[in-house]
Order: structure tokens, then C-alpha cells, then sequence
């Protein structure tokens, strides 16, 4: 079983969010125990952020590095079914008029309380479909708290 991992997960772990730290460290383990954890590109590329906020770049990069290695997450690279995938989410969601929840998808909408004009905004990047389509590609699961954003766009089980 192969269980792909969004940022914000590891993030957790590394201690960026206290109030999710601890439930991230359990699904982590318990999902390193039934089968293979991995990280696209862009996943380690967000995370080297966080590190080189306190290290220069060599030290940075081995630090990530062994953070992975303790936690047995490998790196997988993109394919070009997982950019082309991405594409086609990426132009679904940005065609559409509606402000969805990130968290559970429901469709909201908000207009200018002047002129009545619909208030659209973007909760999501590119990046986040690069995620969803490389996990659909690769994974079984894919580990995140943004669940309803990609059950909407990519066809993955969410863990938990």
C-alpha cells in the first residue's frame, strides 16, 4: 500500500502546527506500518522552505533529508499523466463561480455588499493539483487535512 503525503502533514509533524502535531506523528506511523509513504517534487521543495528558514541551503537540504529518512518517506517524480492531469483539474476549478470550502467542498457564494457583484477567490494553487494528480497517479491514499478539496477534484481515498 502506497500512501502519498500532502504538505501540511509533515509540516505538522515538524512542529508548524502544535494543534495538529500529534494526530499527524500517529497517521504517519500508522501508515509507514501497512506499506510505502512518498512525497512529490513539490511537496519537498515546500518543505525545504521551512527548513531553510533556519539554515543555509547545504544544511537545510540534509536536514529535510534525514527528516524523510527517519520517517521512510521517498520522493517520487512527476510524470507527464500527473501534469496533464493536474492541467485538467487545474482548469476545472478555475472555471468554476463558486467558492468551495477547502475542507469539505460545500459551494458557497459572496457578493460586494455596494455593488452586488459576485466575490470570487482562489483557495488553491497550482501546486495543489500537481499534488492531488501525482498522488491519484501513484498513491493508494493520500495523507492531508484539506480532504474535501481533493475528493472534489482527483479520484483518491483520503486518509484517514
Amino acid at each position: 500500500m502506497i500512501c502519498a503525503i500532502d504538505t501540511n502533514i509533515l509540516l505538522d509533524v515538524l512542529g508548524s502546527d502544535s494543534s495538529f502535531s500529534e494526530s499527524s506523528i500517529r497517521l504517519l506511523e500508522e501508515k509507514s506500518s501497512s506499506g510505502q509513504l512518498m512525497i512529490c517534487p513539490l511537496v519537498y521543495s515546500e518543505l525545504l522552505v521551512f527548513f531553510l528558514r533556519v539554515s543555509d541551503l547545504g544544511i537545510a537540504e540534509k536536514k529535510l533529508d534525514e527528516f524523510l529518512k527517519d520517517f521512510d518517506i521517498n520522493v517520487m517524480e512527476f510524470t507527464k499523466e500527473d501534469l496533464i492531469l493536474s492541467a485538467k483539474g487545474w482548469k476545472t476549478y478555475s472555471g468554476s463561480k463558486q467558492v468551495r470550502c477547502p475542507r469539505c467542498g460545500l459551494p458557497n457564494s459572496f457578493t460586494c455588499k455596494k455593488c452586488k457583484s459576485a466575490i470570487l477567490w482562489r483557495n488553491h494553487i497550482m501546486t495543489d493539483f500537481l499534488i492531488g494528480a501525482h498522488a491519484q497517479n501513484h498513491a493508494d491514499y493520500l495523507l492531508t487535512r484539506d480532504r474535501g478539496y481533493y475528493k472534489r477534484y482527483f479520484n483518491v481515498k483520503i486518509s484517514p
